[in-house]
């Protein structure tokens, strides 16, 4: 029998390309990563309450950066670039806070219009819909309206306060801070102060966090996270001002004293999908109701904010935002449910920017899950 002949003593390593090496592969190259990533949100998620405000100065400073940049760049270097950032935020602090002062005296005679036109209100809905009522259903309900707008004229007027105080008491609850929203505002407000001037500096810092070998494959996905971002931020800053100027204009024009707030308010409620056109809708029929009283101005009130969903959804976005996330209306729920759910108030306005990130984790998960031999293994 000849050497060649002889079969071979040497077994033939068979690599078996399935769905558990793959994952196990995974974990054994990148699992410090991964139980990193598991800590820090284990960690996020149960000290919420104390790292809202300095979760909202990082973002405020994401934010302030491009703003703090073109002010450098337009004053040629003469100031230095973190005495820019603080210029920059104090000026757009200046302009939000005379903005939010406005609001006081319209709150203010919102109660009012409250306690004096309620009670009418009610009684020309039941004026006309209890006659309905009795009429299709055959009831026989009737109520006397003196006795009925006196009592709810005299339960507004005793229990005033209460709006104020159920309004301060959602605020605080979807911020989830111990301090309550004017130690979260303060607190939110100092720690961007001290975040944004040195920003530039953080930047590079959480660069060298990673070996260079694994930022060379990390810089792509974190560029295209801050152009999705950077160009969703720059087109709903452009929607917001103009659905804040249509809606101001058109509910001036219907005749609400406080057209022009409840327009601002619209607009920037703009940023949260579906949810805060919903808001803004229930406070200018509300207003419409208890101001003009009538079906026409409801009706005209209505026929403003369908027309701005309109130009939003398939005007404005189209063209000015466009696919910079590319999430279906059931996935923009999911979000807001979810980050709303973990994060309040602060996770709600935050959900599609949280969204977005995540997408394109998945996109480029999926890239490479796509280029894996388990994907284009044959037979």
């Amino acid at each position: 029998m000849k050497e060649t002949d002889k079969p071979a003593n040497k077994p033939v390593a068979k690599q078996t390309n399935n769905l558990s090496t793959l994952a196990k592969q995974f974990y054994l190259q990148h699992w410090g990563l991964l139980l990193s990533a598991a800590l820090v949100l284990a960690v996020v998620i149960n000290l919420w309450p104390v790292l809202a405000p300095f979760v909202a100065a990082f973002v405020l400073a994401y934010l302030l950066a491009a703003p703090s940049r073109w002010v450098h760049a337009k004053l040629r270097g003469r100031i230095p670039l973190p005495v820019c950032a603080v210029l920059t935020f104090f000026v757009l602090l200046v302009i939000f806070s005379s903005v939010s002062l406005l609001f006081i005296p319209v709150v203010l005679t919102q109660l009012e219009l409250i306690q004096t036109n309620l009670p009418q209100l009610i009684v020309n809905v039941k004026r006309t819909v209890l006659p309905w009522l009795n009429e299709v259903f055959g009831l026989s309900i009737s109520v006397e309206s003196t006795d009925l707008k006196d009592r709810i004229a005299g339960y507004i007027s005793d229990n005033r306060g209460t709006l104020a105080e159920i309004s301060t008491k959602v605020l605080r609850s979807g911020s989830q801070s111990v301090l309550g929203i004017t130690g979260f505002v303060s607190l939110t407000i100092i720690a961007t102060l001290f975040i944004l001037p040195g920003w530039t500096q953080i930047c590079k810092q959480f660069q060298q966090v990673f070996p260079p070998h694994l930022w060379k494959r990390a810089q792509p996905f974190f560029s295209e996270i801050d152009t999705v971002m950077t160009e969703y931020i720059k087109g709903m800053m452009i929607v917001v001002l103009f659905l804040s100027t249509f809606y101001s204009i058109g509910l001036s024009l219907v005749g609400l004293q406080s057209g022009w707030a409840i327009g601002m308010l619209a607009g920037v409620l703009c940023v949260v999908p579906y949810l805060g056109f919903a808001v803004a809708l229930l406070v200018g029929l509300l207003t419409a109701a208890l101001e003009l009283q009538g079906f026409l101005p409801i009706f005209l009130v209505l026929a403003v904010f369908v027309t701005g969903q309109f130009l939003e959804g398939f005007v404005l976005t189209p063209l000015v935002v466009g696919d910079k996330i590319g999430l279906s209306a059931l996935a923009v729920i999911f979000a807001l449910a979810f980050f709303g759910a973990i994060f309040g108030l602060v996770g709600v306005f935050l959900a599609l920017p949280l969204a977005a990130i995540f997408k394109v984790a998945y996109m480029h998960a999926f890239a490479k899950y796509e280029k894996s031999d388990y994907y284009t293994q044959r037979g």
